[in-house]
């Protein structure tokens, strides 16, 4: 009995031997992904297009090595310390895999780069504030500005030689209560490849309402001094303002104008052209007078 036991227990151990030995044989095929470090690059010279993540290798090798592959942190160094400013070509070399002889490489995805190569450096640029927003009709943009007004920026040469200002959009609405000035932190609009120092700028509008030349007829008060009685050529005066459109759409304004006659210090007896004051309503200011002067005769009482 103990020798049969035995003999089982050593036809065991032959058969998972030769299962093994069969199994680290078998030749397997399958595709590995490597990520691409890249290595040594040119002091100041950037990739701007063409680099990838990874390549993928297909290879054959004993199917217990092939398992266990992807447990393994396998990449491909890329040397681009001898790259120059354009588009080039640079082969994968399979020999530069982080692979042993034990492995047949059959093909490698891909197997070229096309790098386009290109120079980072600085310029100074100026800024082009914009506001950008929905603006009650009666009101009007009157300025934007940025401060600063120039910045920094870095990237390629070939897109930097294209730019030489930016644009800053404040957008804002104002539907309604519309004010003097408004002001906000802003970035650039710059393409992705392009940094800007300062990555922001504050950028302010100033809004003012909309106006319009109107004509008025306004009666001339006339007050003379103490111990005098004036009689004056006219007893109105026409003026032009300029204010607000949203003033003039109804006469209240008219409550809020004066029009005086000026005596002067030292009045005396005698005809006179005399000027005339106007006080006017907020944000009005005047354009022209009709007449210029008014006649006006002092006598004393």
């Amino acid at each position: 009995m103990i020798k049969n036991w035995q003999t089982i227990l050593l036809a065991v151990g032959m058969a998972v031997f030769t299962w093994f030995l069969v199994t680290g044989r078998e030749v397997v095929e399958t595709w590995v992904d490597m990520p691409v470090v890249m290595t040594n690059p040119p002091e100041g010279l950037i990739i701007e297009e063409g680099l990838v993540d990874k390549i993928q290798v297909r290879l054959r090798g004993p199917k217990g090595l092939v398992g266990n592959l992807s447990s393994q942190q396998l990449t491909y160094s890329l040397d681009v310390s001898k790259l120059k400013i354009g588009q080039q070509v640079v082969d994968i070399d399979a020999d530069l895999l982080p692979l042993s002889s034990t492995y047949e490489i059959i093909e490698v995805k891909p197997n070229r780069l096309k790098l386009m190569v290109d120079r980072r450096i600085s310029k100074t640029i100026a800024l082009e504030p914009v506001w950008s927003g929905e603006l009650n009709a009666d009101y009007k943009l009157l300025d934007v500005v940025a401060a600063p007004d120039v910045v920094e920026i870095k990237g390629p040469e070939t897109k930097l030689r294209k730019i030489n200002k930016a644009r800053v959009v404040m957008s804002e609405d104002f539907p309604e209560e519309v004010p003097k000035s408004w002001a906000e932190n802003v970035g650039l609009e710059l393409a992705e490849e392009v940094e800007s120092s300062p990555g922001q700028v504050r950028v302010e509008a100033f809004f003012g309402p909309k106006t319009r030349e109107i004509w008025v007829k306004m009666p001339l008060t006339v007050t003379p001094p103490d111990g005098f009685r004036a009689s004056v050529s006219q007893d109105y005066v026409r003026l032009l303002i300029e204010g607000p459109i949203a003033l003039f759409r109804n006469n209240e304004y008219r409550k809020d104008m004066v029009v005086n006659l000026v005596f002067g210090d030292a009045p005396r007896p005698g005809t006179f052209e005399l000027a005339y004051e106007a006080v006017l309503p907020e944000g009005c200011r005047m354009v022209q007078k009709k007449p210029e002067t008014i006649k006006t005769r002092l006598r004393k009482k």
